[in-house]
């Protein structure tokens, strides 16, 4: 008896076309999911930033608002040179009168520079520790100082942070499509802010 013959079908290939197209799709998904990913990486750094600028700003303005009181107690003391403590009151002006990051951070530069003569002079008067109510805002002073300085920690770190994302490849493409740049860190003191101009007038704080 002859034997049956089973013919057996090829495979069917799946069409080129439509390989071509999945790996188009997968890819167009991965660049869409970096995309959003590292959009939204931005717009969190930044907001960060933001953020802990106003912790810095809350500091700055806990020790604006201790100047007149600081004024007002200091200067009946010879210690303290009207100079210095005119100068403290017209940066606090200043400072008030400024709006930007950039502008803020040089009159605050030049603020504890003034500051920390006043400081100093304290320190080197153990008569003035006598007087209570300058204990006291000098303890008040000293806690925001350190404040402060803890703040300006989290805000470098903020902006360090920001600025790997803004600057480094491949982010750096989405960056700047969003008009996103780089921030300036926050620096300690700015050149010639140590010196206070010696001028002698009638302090009056507003």
């Amino acid at each position: 008896m002859p034997k049956k013959v089973v013919k057996v079908e090829p495979a069917k290939k799946f069409p080129t076309k439509w390989i071509a197209t999945g790996i188009v799709v997968l890819v167009v998904l991965i660049l869409v999911a970096w995309f959003v990913g590292t959009y939204n990486a931005i717009i969190a750094a930044d907001q960060n930033v933001i953020k802990v600028w106003a912790d810095v700003e809350t500091n700055y303005q806990r020790r604006v608002d201790l100047i007149p009181r600081l004024v007002n107690t200091t200067k009946g003391y010879m210690q303290f040179e009207q100079g210095t403590l005119t100068k403290i009151t017209e940066l606090r002006s200043q400072w008030m009168a400024t709006s930007t990051e950039e502008q803020r951070v040089a009159v605050a530069n030049q603020l504890e520079a003034a500051l920390r003569s006043i400081i100093l002079t304290y320190e080197n008067y153990p008569e003035l520790k006598s007087n209570t109510v300058v204990t006291g805002l000098m303890d008040e002073l000293s806690g925001t100082e350190n404040r402060i300085a803890v703040a300006r920690i989290n805000y470098n770190d903020a902006v360090r942070n920001y600025n790997n994302i803004v600057k480094f490849i491949p982010s750096n493409v989405i960056a700047g499509w969003m008009g996103m740049k780089e921030r300036t860190p926050f620096n300690a003191t700015t050149p010639g802010a140590e010196e206070a101009p010696g001028v002698d007038l009638n302090v009056e704080v507003s």
